[in-house]
């Protein structure tokens, strides 16, 4: 409790300094709520309700920029390219200029390939470090980000790419129990993915 009170002070005291605002300490998000986040966005959209909808991109706009932050110069750019164009769209859509759904549909599913392809570099770096288990996760939330990104662009899961999750997927199961017997299939997986994530990246890239 008393720890509690202490981090509420400074939360206080930061933000009566102009530190942080309370929309930066309220807008925290984790990989998995951020789907959350893009969900309301179009609904709130759908909806005619275009401030709520713009806040909440806004939302995943500041999301990126902190795993951008966190991320490796190989997937920095494109965390950070997502961010800016979600700021974008934000204030698009506050103003009623973004006349069709596709748009925002669009932008989120490039940001969640932006976040597979972070997770990819995560559980490559990973494996070459022994980190089995800090692979797998990082591998699952690649395959996660991937199947979020298909159904935001509204395309069918290609045979290819549909058997690269499958197979990492599995895998991802395996790491934390098997390491470093794994070593072939891991590699093969981990560059299958890749493979799956650049090649859906320049379908949906923006024209």
């Amino acid at each position: 409790m008393r720890r509690i009170i202490i981090f509420t002070m400074m939360v206080f005291v930061a933000w009566s300094a102009g530190v942080i605002s309370w929309t930066a300490v309220a807008n925290q998000e984790s990989s998995p709520g951020i789907e959350q986040t893009f969900q309301k966005a179009k609904q709130d959209y759908l909806d005619k309700n275009l401030h709520s909808a713009s806040e909440h991109i806004n939302k995943g706009a500041a999301f990126m920029k902190e795993q951008a932050g966190k991320a490796s110069a190989k997937s920095k750019k494109a965390l950070r390219e997502s961010a800016d164009e979600l700021e974008q769209l934000a204030g698009d859509v506050k103003q009623g200029l973004v006349s069709s759904p596709k748009r925002i549909e669009e932008a989120f599913a490039r940001a969640h390939l932006a976040l597979a392809s972070n997770e990819h570099v995560r559980a490559t770096q990973s494996w070459t470090e022994k980190k089995y288990e800090q692979a797998g996760d990082a591998l699952q939330s690649a395959n996660e980000h991937l199947e979020k990104s298909l159904g935001w662009a509204g395309g069918k899961i290609e045979k290819g790419t549909g058997d690269a999750l499958k197979k990492s997927g599995e895998l991802a199961g395996k790491l934390k129990q098997k390491g470093a017997l794994l070593s072939e299939e891991v590699g093969k997986s981990l560059r299958d993915v890749g493979s799956s994530i650049e090649d859906f990246a320049r379908k949906i890239s923006p024209r």
